[in-house]
């Protein structure tokens, strides 16, 4: 069984050390991503490698895997969403410092603090890959939860409709005050 991956850790000094962390993550404790689910079940594999790239800038790269159950926008049934997700960020101490990298460069600012929540650096990533609407992937068994209405057959008037104010285009009833 793969170990849990530490809550909180120091990335500056992991970088500067080459370290590398793997384990596991419960969907539970990724709090802003569990709001875009259907469920907070399961887990995530996590695998963390610290380093510095070729301009010897503290670098972090790994991946995220694992399952998460979304609600189907069409159904409104739960379906499982399969992720396999890089992860590639320089690690920066401000936005500043942030600014001064390629546009092509993500950054993680960390900020003043030694150390951060192993979660505060994946969750982003995790919710970028959730799809914009949420729709289950195989659509032939996917019935929509309400009824589509056709306008043409709406547009007929039903004997049991109640129009109120219905004597304003009768010229015969008008108020001539």
């Amino acid at each position: 069984m793969p170990e849990r991956l530490p809550v909180h850790v120091d990335p500056l000094t992991l970088a500067d050390r080459g370290r590398a962390l793997s384990g596991t993550v419960p969907v539970s404790a990724c709090r802003r991503l569990v709001h875009w689910l259907d469920s907070d079940e399961g887990e995530l594999a996590v695998e963390l490698q610290f380093g510095r790239d070729e301009h010897k800038r503290r670098v972090l790269t790994g991946r995220v895997s694992g399952r998460v159950m979304l609600t189907c926008q069409r159904c409104l049934g739960a379906y499982g969403l399969d992720l396999d997700l890089p992860i590639g960020v320089v690690l920066v101490d401000s936005e500043a410092e942030a600014e001064t990298l390629p546009e092509e460069v993500d950054a993680l600012v960390l900020g003043d603090g030694a150390t951060m929540h192993t979660v505060d650096m994946i969750e982003d990533d995790l919710i970028l890959a959730l799809p914009l609407i949420a729709k289950c992937p195989d659509s032939s068994g996917c019935v929509p939860a309400v009824e589509i209405f056709d306008s043409e057959r709406m547009s007929g008037q039903d004997a049991g409709t109640q129009r109120p104010f219905a004597d304003l285009d009768d010229p015969d009833n008008a108020d001539n005050s």
